[in-house]
């Protein structure tokens, strides 16, 4: 009966250390989660709604638009100045004689844009025969000589002229420098195409 109620002691002894031992861990427990700093509120950060985090945008500093400088307008390239191209004689029925020429020198210049050029005309070789004197073909139109270089030269300048400006002259400007150039070798030759020339610049000319 002894040894049964020493029992019951002991064990009633164990429960109540055990229950001792329980309260005091949970008492130290609740003392080390009492002892943590608390802040407040709920320490998850809140993203808003639907989950989606949206954080505060940083301020882009304004400097401002660059100015664009201005300089004016941009000046026009200045037209070149138009300078009239001699006219182009037109052809007509008209057909003049050596009178007629020497004493219309302007017709001359309307008709080929000058007085023309003996050794440009007619070539060097017939400058070289009729002289220096001789520079344009109003000089050709107005030279005294009595031979038959001379004939050659007055008539020759009229038709040469009077192929220019009537299309209807019996000799082409090609066919009168080519005439010349044979005919003024020879006075003989030159007299007898000089003949040609003056009843071709005087209508007179049958072809």
């Amino acid at each position: 009966m002894g040894g049964k109620v020493l029992l019951i002691s002991a064990v009633l002894v164990g429960l109540v250390s055990l229950s001792s031992c329980r309260s005091l861990g949970e008492l130290n427990e609740h003392k080390t989660y009492s002892s943590a700093p608390h802040y407040g509120g709920s320490s998850t950060p809140t993203h808003g709604s639907g989950g989606g985090y949206k954080p505060t945008p940083t301020p882009t500093p304004t400097y401002g638009t660059t100015p664009t400088p201005t300089y004016g307008t941009t000046p026009s390239t200045p037209s070149t100045p138009s300078h009239d191209a001699p006219e182009i004689p037109k052809k007509h029925e008209i057909i003049g004689s050596c009178d007629y020429w020497k004493g219309h020198p302007d017709a001359i210049i309307a008709a080929i844009g000058s007085l023309g050029n003996i050794g440009q005309t007619f070539g060097a070789a017939c400058s070289v025969i009729v002289g220096k004197k001789l520079g344009n073909l109003h000089d050709a139109l107005s030279n005294t000589r009595a031979d038959g270089i001379g004939a050659l030269i007055r008539e020759g300048a009229a038709a040469y002229l009077n192929s220019i400006v009537n299309k209807k002259f019996p000799f082409t400007t090609q066919q009168v420098k080519d005439c010349i150039l044979v005919s003024v070798t020879s006075d003989g030759a030159a007299s007898a195409q000089a003949g040609v020339f003056k009843k071709a610049n005087e209508s007179h000319y049958k072809f």
